[in-house]
């Protein structure tokens, strides 16, 4: 078994707010560090986490609400000091991604520069529904129900599961399975008058589904539009749900107990 840590360094759905950065959670164990998620604001909560180094990151996929704070990482990592590479993983299409971004945002007339992305988080593309390790932590997929390539999560070891953004479904409820913390989106308050899964999202109440279906213990909500709504998105979940309910807040740390299915 394994004590681990999870850090909610960005939780919100769409952009920064006034209740923290866009997505991005720190997972530490005593095998090492991983970022998953870089959305838009968070380097700034992640930069004082660190002092050593990350041992990867994993993007969930590219939407900039959980990747575009790889641009400035990137640079901050390749200027003035070049640093280590560190392994990015993501679903695929990844590597065409982090492509596109160092043709924006390279700078060809400083050499370390040049492509910042691709030599600083060389990428690895993960097939959903494959797994993968990293820092002797497996990570086990499914293919989220998102409008591009999306990973939902699992930590077996850590005894964590992430759904990143996505509709509910059946995959992803066998995903969840006996999770003792399922990290699940809510990003809305309820599904009244939403069509939820064109585009693959869940609300409070989806959420409080797949914790019920999937017998988890503690269900922490994130990626909120609006964390005005918070009660109401714990009330929808709880209707559904009547195990632990937490709402992602920045700077919290959730104990991880370590236990594989």
């Amino acid at each position: 078994m394994t004590t681990a840590t999870l850090t909610i360094l960005g939780n919100r759905a769409g952009s920064p707010g006034p209740d923290g950065p866009a997505s991005c959670y720190l997972i530490e164990s005593e095998h090492g560090r991983i970022v998953v998620d870089l959305g838009g604001g968070s380097l700034t909560r992640l930069m004082p986490h660190l002092a050593s180094e990350l041992d990867g990151i994993i993007v969930s996929h590219r939407h900039a609400d959980h990747s575009v704070d790889l641009v400035p990482f990137a640079y901050h990592r390749s200027f003035p000091v070049v640093r280590p590479p560190i392994a990015l993983y993501g679903p695929t299409g990844i590597g065409d991604y982090i492509a596109e971004l160092d043709a924006v945002h390279g700078i060809p007339t400083i050499d370390s520069m040049r492509t910042p992305l691709r030599s600083q988080f060389p990428p690895h593309e993960i097939v959903p529904g494959s797994s993968f390790t990293v820092a002797r932590t497996d990570i086990e997929t499914v293919r989220a129900a998102h409008a591009v390539p999306c990973l939902s999560m699992r930590f077996p070891q850590l005894g964590l599961v992430y759904t990143a953004d996505t509709a509910i479904t059946d995959d992803l409820i066998n995903l969840a399975s006996g999770a003792p913390v399922l990290l699940a989106e809510a990003t809305y308050a309820s599904s009244v008058g939403r069509d939820l899964t064109t585009h693959g999202h869940m609300s409070g109440t989806e959420a409080g589904v797949l914790a019920f279906e999937a017998g988890v213990e503690h269900l922490i909500l994130t990626h909120l539009s609006d964390y005005a709504d918070s009660a109401e998105t714990i009330a929808n979940a709880r209707a559904e749900f009547g195990g632990r309910i937490s709402i992602a807040r920045v700077g919290e740390q959730h104990a991880l107990p370590g236990r594989v299915r």
